[in-house]
């Protein structure tokens, strides 16, 4: 379903739920077509750099080392941002009257205990390190 069209699908019932940032679902007005948000804490929202190795140590060390130290800067204050933007929109469609449900600690274990063999299918790919480093990111 291309974006553009959840609104409608959702206002008609052709879907019955979506998966979006706050900003996305209060700019996109979602939440004034669906029967509240449940909030799973399932995701984690972060803007990150990337870029290749080789590029990063084909850098004079100092520039390297100066350049690092400013993306790690800029990126802890967009992601400040964000995340204040995404309280501030929550906020904003729980004034509309809109219901936000919260999982219990058990329903959010439900949520993780069946998503643990999906993780075990990617240990091969990415690592269990980095999944872990992922769990723990979203505790």
């Amino acid at each position: 379903l291309a974006f553009k069209e959840v609104y409608g699908a959702l206002q008609t019932g052709v879907v019955d739920g979506q998966e979006n940032t706050w900003s996305n679902i209060y700019t996109q007005k979602f939440f004034e077509v669906q029967d509240g948000i449940t909030e799973t804490n399932h995701q984690l929202l972060a803007y990150l750099l990337v870029t290749s190795t080789d590029w990063l140590d084909g850098l004079d060390p100092d520039f390297r080392d100066r350049f690092l130290t400013i993306v790690e800067e800029v990126t802890a204050e967009a992601n400040a941002s964000v995340a204040a933007t995404e309280e501030e929109n929550r906020a904003n469609i729980i004034a509309a009257g809109s219901e936000v449900r919260v999982l219990s600690p058990e329903q959010r274990q439900a949520w993780v205990d069946v998503m643990k063999p999906v993780w075990a299918e990617f240990e091969d790919d990415i690592g269990a390190d980095l999944i872990q480093a992922a769990v723990e990111s979203n505790n």
